[in-house]
């Protein structure tokens, strides 16, 4: 990935689950996030808006602090999302790039998660429509919370087994046709577990949208996989 000057860069490895800082500035003005041993007992204490705050003047040890509270599940929205973990790597390497960059721009009105989580939802969003790929392979099959009597019980005969799969195939096929504003519901609705007032925040709509997509969706849904209540 190319960058300019003011641009600012950070490293994906960061972002799989340990601590990170945000290192110094590089001779080609990239700032990288690395391993780092300890927070200081300030930061830590710090909330979010405080260490947002911080962070849009240029305080780099602060957006560590906000990188290291939000990659967890940062990294899980995108992953439902972007099936690729190569590309999963990059799109949440990019939110944090844009986070950082638009810093100044986050005034406190909902909390960092909700104004993150957007940004991961919207970067996820543009990625899959550029590449032209709608991939949910990561969805925990298990899961779904749509009520669709997916399961075939305990019966362990290859027959069964195969049958179990071509209906978690099946409900994988149908959220991936969905269009891309009510995918993104049932995913952060079913999938992530965030409530209809959440979600409401993290997409920029009302509740009352949220709710209209969601019951789109899952009549969709139950219309495509309805078959599978006689398979």
């Amino acid at each position: 990935m190319a960058h300019t000057k003011n641009e600012r860069q950070v490293s994906a490895s960061a972002l799989t689950g340990y601590d990170c800082n945000i290192e110094s500035e590089s001779a080609a003005g990239e700032i990288a996030i690395g391993a780092y041993g300890e927070q200081s007992a300030d930061l830590s204490q710090a909330d979010d808006r405080e260490l947002a705050a911080m962070s849009a003047k240029a305080d780099m040890m602060a957006f560590s602090e906000l990188v290291k509270r939000h990659q967890r599940a940062v990294y899980s929205i995108v992953s439902r999302m972007v099936d690729n973990p190569m590309d999963t790597d990059d799109v949440v390497q990019d939110v944090f790039v844009l986070a950082y960059r638009s810093i100044g721009k986050f005034r406190g009105e909902a909390s960092f998660a909700t104004w993150i989580y957007r940004i991961a939802v919207n970067t996820a969003i543009k990625h899959l429509k550029k590449a032209k790929l709608m991939q949910t392979d990561s969805i925990e099959d298990s899961n779904t919370g749509l009520d669709l009597e997916l399961s075939t019980g305990d019966g362990e005969s290859l027959t069964e087994i195969i049958v179990e799969e071509e209906r978690k195939k099946a409900v994988r096929d149908a959220v991936e046709s969905l269009p891309d504003k009510h995918r993104t519901v049932v995913l952060l609705r079913y999938f992530e577990d965030y409530s209809c007032e959440e979600i409401a925040k993290i997409m920029g709509c009302s509740v009352g949208t949220v709710w209209s997509r969601l019951y789109y969706a899952c009549r969709r849904l139950k219309e495509q996989l309805k078959w599978l209540e006689t398979a």
